[in-house]
């Protein structure tokens, strides 16, 4: 469908793994990090995701996690954009 979306995903969750994180904990540690965001909604069903989502807040957002998010987003830097028939 020429979306890079999935790619994209594979790259942040391959991050995660590589700090020792699940893609979650990533996602949200990431969220956490950004001074401008004041708040950050979780999406937990179950305890065990309540669990991962609040532990992820208790996590050090490093240099080198920042060094490799750019160098993902640089390279899907906007991966919900699917190519439409007709250019829409």
């Amino acid at each position: 469908d020429g979306s890079t979306a999935p790619a994209a995903v594979a790259a942040y969750a391959d991050l995660a793994r590589k700090h020792g994180m699940t893609p979650a904990e990533f996602a949200l540690a990431f969220c956490k990090s950004r001074t401008f965001v004041p708040s950050t909604i979780i999406g937990a069903t179950t305890l065990d995701q309540l669990k991962e989502n609040v532990d992820a807040f208790s996590r050090e957002w490093t240099e080198e996690m920042e060094k490799d998010v750019n160098e993902v987003s640089s390279r899907f830097p906007e991966p919900w954009r699917t190519p439409q028939r007709g250019g829409g």
